[in-house]
């Protein structure tokens, strides 16, 4: 899982406030958490049965429910759930006991690091886990897909182990006589030869199962007899090692025609070099073309380019939404598009699951960076169809060159890989580009790098804001939009305000802040005029610490002449706890002002509602993981609908984001959502003009 995802936590400790410290360390260590505090047993049992959850941390002197417990409860109900245990003893006594009850660590009270190291150890295990499961899934689909296809075949496949025939399909029985596939299998195949050739069968047969060749099939030439006992029957068959329900065995392959051998022989090289799912080269034959592709561009001094091309949340947007078959209906339909987008020269690939590769034989940076927005806008335009359902899926790309000065196809896959990084990075929903650059100065580091940029484009004026309408179901009348901040240097697609953010650099940020604030409510005043338009901007921390803000607020409302009514801050709920004080303060005053403040990822943590108690939000956008667990996962709608119900007994509108599907406006209207907002609605936009009629 992404360290941005939320974590859904699980913690067992006997004194409530150290389970606070717990979530608070995580927030603070950037980790984002919707935590339940467990206090009994039954509690932890139902928590485990309705829900999924990423992580448990268990006190080792719990005595509501203790870790032996919870490990026995985890197994019995089959649960794949990493818990770690917290102990205040010293030494490898705890640590042994702790893991021979099935704890994935031991952890000392107050290690707070080690913790974190854990914790991002155990989760990546836990979503390689998952992803296993997923790709047994879909191995066991292809393998069924498989034994379709050779069923149906009219070319003569059988499979055999230690000299016995294990399949054979219905064209090999009728080769040789038989009524079926069932009727030759667990025949000898060597009684399916002429007399006279029996040992020198055993012996070709042999020879093959020891070289264990699973790419080049070995030609076989034999004198069959019938099941029927007809005359000699002469054969030419290609042998195989591979492997058949998880044991080792030989393909016998009898080609249906037996004339044109040059055709066949280019038609089965062409298959070998093919995906079977989308007919698009496959990874090892585009490696191969790569490398030849470099050793061209050396030759004639061109310079070419690869696209690495990967969907976002596979697993999570298409794969738990359509299935197995659904997903695979949407490659193809992906591969279909990315034809679409190919020019003459250019090779198309598809690289893994969620992947695909186009190479450019001859290209420019500024070629390949438009090419990259056309296929990101053509993709974002199109909805998919798979299993039934409509999907609109985003990609993000990494882009790397090619010429004389690379070394090989190693190196410039790597190089794209990435920038697909540095892509995803910059990704807020709409998809995203990355060109790869190398790092001329051994001594600067990309944190340094970035900044740099961000700083030249606040400069040069090089930003632009982008509005996403937030749709009410009420039917107030209110046109509301979120206001986010892009660059655009043509390099790569960076959204400045969560770069900075992490980065932890203040001053850029209030500086940011201040910019997007004063661009925003100009752009605002042009559409407020008889118009219920309200705009939501989001405050980072270091704004938030800022006591002169509010005052050049009221300042700025004024000069630009727009109520500061139709305007909402949006604050982190991490950054509300771990500032309650100021976050107090900031609220208030730009309340007095007349603004209305919202908080984001609202629902994470232990006591999201605590926080409430002292800092009052006019609104507050629940996180994204709630939303995620309903339309994705299929989970129950509960937590969503408890936390609108008592978003709404406090008086604080709802904003419920990241609505993909239709199917889940029912599910808002019945709980008393007040608004919504995600691709659904629409994709941010460089202006405001949505449409909010409900009509």
């Amino acid at each position: 899982m992404s360290s941005n995802d939320t974590i859904r936590l699980l913690l067992i400790h006997d004194t409530p406030s150290e389970a606070q410290r717990l979530v608070s360390m995580l927030h603070n260590a950037g980790r984002p958490n919707r935590a339940q505090h467990v206090t009994s047993d039954a509690v932890f049992t139902r928590l485990l049965q309705d829900k999924t959850w990423d992580l448990i941390i268990a006190a080792e002197g719990s005595t509501q429910v203790p870790p032996a417990l919870a490990l026995r409860t985890i197994s019995k109900l089959q649960k794949d759930v990493p818990l770690i245990i917290l102990t205040e003893r010293s030494g490898s006594l705890p640590v042994v006991e702790g893991l021979r009850l099935g704890a994935r660590d031991v952890v000392t009270v107050d290690e707070d690091q080690h913790l974190l190291l854990i914790i991002q150890r155990e989760l990546l295990s836990l979503d390689n886990r998952r992803r296993a499961r997923l790709h047994d899934s879909r191995y066991h689909a292809t393998l069924r897909r498989t034994r379709e296809l050779l069923d149906s075949s009219k070319d003569a496949f059988a499979y055999v182990s230690d000299g016995l025939i294990v399949y054979a399909n219905d064209s090999f029985a009728e080769y040789f006589g038989y009524a079926s596939g069932g009727d030759a299998e667990y025949q000898p195949i060597i009684d399916m030869l002429a007399e006279n050739e029996g040992e020198e069968a055993r012996q070709f047969l042999k020879r093959c199962a020891i070289d264990n060749n699973e790419v080049e099939a070995q030609e076989w030439q034999f004198t069959a007899r019938s099941a029927s006992g007809s005359g000699p029957l002469p054969v030419r068959a290609e042998v195989l090692s591979t492997t058949y329900d998880e044991e080792r065995c030989l393909q016998v392959r009898i080609a249906a025609r037996r004339a044109d051998t040059e055709h066949l022989e280019a038609q089965l090289s062409d298959i070998k070099n093919r995906d079977p799912l989308t007919g698009l080269f496959n990874r090892q034959h585009f490696l191969h073309l790569l490398d030849a592709t470099i050793q061209s561009a050396t030759d004639s001094r061109s310079t070419g380019g690869l696209m690495f091309i990967q969907v976002t949340r596979f697993e999570e947007e298409v794969q738990k939404v359509v299935g197995v078959a659904g997903a695979d209906a949407l490659q193809k339909a992906m591969a279909e598009l990315l034809r679409s987008c190919q020019r003459s020269g250019d090779t198309l690939a598809r690289y893994s699951d969620d992947s695909f590769c186009l190479l450019t034989p001859d290209t420019t940076p500024d070629s390949a960076e438009q090419r990259a927005r056309e296929m990101l806008k053509k993709i974002s335009d199109t909805i998919f169809d798979a299993a039934g359902k409509t999907l609109q899926i985003t990609v993000s790309i990494g882009i790397s060159l090619l010429s004389e000065a690379s070394s090989g196809a190693q190196q410039v896959l790597e190089q794209a890989l990435v920038a697909h990084r540095q892509a995803l990075g910059a990704d807020s929903g709409e998809g995203s580009f990355a060109l790869y650059e190398p790092n001329t100065d051994s001594g600067a580091d990309v944190e340094t790098y970035h900044r740099a940029r961000v700083v030249q484009a606040l400069e040069a004026g090089n930003l632009k804001l982008l509005y996403q309408p937030i749709l009410s179901l009420q039917g107030t009348g209110e046109q509301m939009y979120e206001v986010l901040v892009r660059m655009l240097d043509n390099k790569v697609e960076l959204a400045p305000l969560a770069f900075l953010q992490e980065l932890g650099d203040a001053g850029l940020s209030a500086k940011m802040d201040r910019w997007v604030i004063l661009t925003a409510i100009k752009a605002a005043a042009f559409r407020v005029e008889g118009k219920n338009v309200s705009l939501m901007l989001h405050i980072t921390t270091a704004s938030l610490l800022d006591n002169s803000l509010p005052g050049w607020l009221a300042v700025a409302f004024k000069a630009a002449r727009v109520s500061p009514g139709s305007v909402v801050f949006q604050l982190r709920q991490e950054d509300i706890t771990s500032n309650l004080h100021s976050a107090r303060e900031f609220t208030n005053r730009v309340q007095q002002l007349g603004c209305r403040v919202a908080v984001c990822h609202f629902g994470t943590g232990l006591n999201p509602f605590k926080a409430l108690e002292h800092v009052k939000v006019d609104i507050a956008k629940i996180d994204p993981s709630f939303v995620r667990e309903v339309q994705d996962e299929g989970e129950s709608s509960a937590s969503l609908a408890g936390l609108v119900q008592r978003l709404g007994e406090l008086d604080t509108k709802v904003i419920v984001p990241h609505i993909e599907q239709a199917s889940m406006l029912p599910t808002l209207w019945q709980t008393g959502t007040d608004y919504i907002q995600g691709y659904y609605v629409q994709a941010p936009a460089e202006e405001m003009r949505f449409d909010f009629n409900l009509d």
